[in-house]
């Protein structure tokens, strides 16, 4: 089978169970194990169910026999020709035993009992079912009870109304099969005088059959069940194999799908950091010009103080100095000049270096990873980034929570947060206003807001903010992906960005940061 090519690696690993097929194995291991499982339940079915049916063949017989002699009981026994095979009956004490018919012919009657031996031989004869009618007290020695038998009959006088089991015999197993023989009104003629009552328990008839055909049945019907079951098994095999391979194929093609939009995804991202740096460059150029400039305008007045200084020094050393050139120098003017200079340029300085701490707090290039942060802090250093694109627009109030605790995050991403909110409040400003920063907690979270007396958005504007790409400034002033980016990284944090605005009233972000996260194992 043809094998698709290996995806690009994406974030999301492909499951291995997916990926290698052997581990296929285990769910049709799994599946062998459960048609082995139902074959052996099929199997222990199968033989229970032959054994109840040739049990519920063994108890028809014996209802069949009992309807026989109950038939015979009523008639007070029937008479047959005295033959080799039905002789009279030498345990049947009845004046009537034998009798002569009108033309000659010798009858015997023959009773319940001597009527069941005669059927059950002509069935051993026939090499069917036998019969063998018995009990503790038999007046027929033939009539005595076997091992079994004995057991069965004292079953029966403590209450049990049948007994079944499969025994050894000379032919094999033989199941066997015995109810009581319960005296009725019509047994009395001849069993009255042997002290039974109705409803005594006499003896039993028991039922015996070779256990070899119903074990042949068995192995049969165990035979299709197995080749159902080996059919199914294969059936299935075959079908959940190829369903895995599509299965494998699709998701290789979905893995290589998501590697393909991680990485636009990437990209969109790195453009809108560009777009952003790109935002903030000339701000950050023209704060950082400022010092710049006029600590070089003061390190050019320092060279010419100091070109004027060594100027003089050198004609002392040559002792060409006059009091002209001492009373032009003014060192009370230089003295008071060098030490402005000075404190400016280092002032100015001072001002570069702050800027770029707060780049490089904003960024936090040096530590890309989760820690405790400390919002107010990261606000603050955001502020001072973008500082060039509210001076000019908005009078920015800070109302910080104090008490603030530390909140685990990935602070630049929280910084950038708090940029495209600070940046996006000061393009909704039309003229001059007002954008307050607040700060606050409770027990579960942590939150920054960023309000503005801007513009304001309508309801049809303000339910796609968040969308990738919408945005409602002109062509080539915005790329759509701040709010969406601010939005990603704010739940990817477990938290959630709340909004609220009203044309002509400005608007109001809150980001909501849960002070207990799991975000740092996700």
């Amino acid at each position: 089978m043809n094998d698709v090519p290996p995806p690009r690696a994406s974030s999301r690993p492909i499951p291995r169970l997916i990926q290698e097929r052997r581990w296929w194995l285990l769910p049709l291991l799994l599946w062998g194990l459960l048609v082995v499982l139902s074959l052996q339940m099929q199997m222990v079915r199968i033989g229970e169910q032959s054994v109840e049916v040739a049990l519920e063949g063994a108890r028809n017989m014996f209802r069949m026999v009992m309807l026989t002699r109950n038939w015979n009981a009523s008639h007070g026994g029937v008479y047959v020709p005295v033959t080799p095979q039905t002789p009279p009956n030498r345990y049947l004490d009845h004046p009537r035993r034998d009798v002569m018919t009108t033309d000659g012919v010798a009858l015997t009657m023959v009773n319940p009992a001597y009527m069941t031996r005669l059927i059950g031989n002509m069935s051993v004869e026939d090499g069917g079912v036998r019969f063998h009618l018995t009990s503790l007290r038999p007046v027929q020695p033939a009539n005595r009870a076997d091992a079994w038998e004995v057991k069965a009959l004292q079953a029966f006088e403590q209450g049990a109304r049948e007994a079944t089991s499969i025994e050894a015999g000379a032919d094999g197993p033989q199941l066997r099969y015995m109810a009581p023989l319960v005296v009725q009104e019509s047994c009395l003629a001849c069993h009255e005088k042997q002290g039974y009552k109705v409803g005594d328990i006499r003896g039993g008839l028991s039922v015996s059959q070779r256990y070899a055909p119903i074990e042949a049945a068995s192995a049969d019907a165990i035979r299709q069940s197995a080749l159902a079951h080996a059919a199914a098994f294969l059936v299935v095999v075959m079908v959940g194999w190829g369903l895995l391979e599509l299965l494998r194929r699709r998701w290789l093609e979905l893995a290589g799908k998501m590697a393909e939009l991680e990485e636009a995804h990437g990209q969109l991202l790195q453009s809108e950091k560009m777009a952003s740096i790109g935002v903030l460059a000339a701000g950050v150029a023209h704060e950082i010009n400022n010092p710049v400039g006029f600590v070089g305008s003061n390190l050019g007045t320092l060279k010419s103080y100091s070109e004027d200084l060594v100027a003089l020094l050198e004609a002392c050393r040559a002792g060409r100095a006059t009091e002209a050139d001492f009373a032009a120098a003014d060192f009370d003017y230089l003295k008071t000049d060098l030490a402005e200079l000075i404190r400016e340029s280092r002032d100015g300085l001072e001002r570069v270096r702050k800027i770029v701490a707060d780049l490089k707090d904003f960024s936090r290039v040096d530590r890309a990873e989760w820690q405790e942060a400390d919002l107010n802090a990261g606000i603050e250093c955001t502020l001072n980034v973008v500082w060039n694109e509210l001076k000019y627009k908005a009078d920015v109030v800070r109302a910080y929570d104090p008490s603030l605790p530390r909140v685990a995050c990935l602070p630049a991403q929280i910084n950038q947060v708090a940029m495209n909110l600070l940046v996006n409040a000061a393009h909704a400003i039309a003229e001059r206003g007002v954008i307050t920063v607040r700060t606050g907690h409770d027990a579960d979270w942590a939150w920054i807001e960023v309000e503005d007396n801007g513009t304001g958005m309508p309801p049809e504007v303000l339910k796609h903010i968040f969308d990738p790409f919408y945005t409602t400034k002109p062509v080539g002033k915005g790329t759509g992906l701040g709010l969406s980016i601010s939005y990603d990284i704010v739940r990817k944090h477990g938290g959630r960005i709340d909004v609220t605005s009203e044309p002509g009233h400005g608007s109001c972000f809150r980001v909501c940061l849960p002070l207990r996260t799991n975000s740092r194992d996700e």
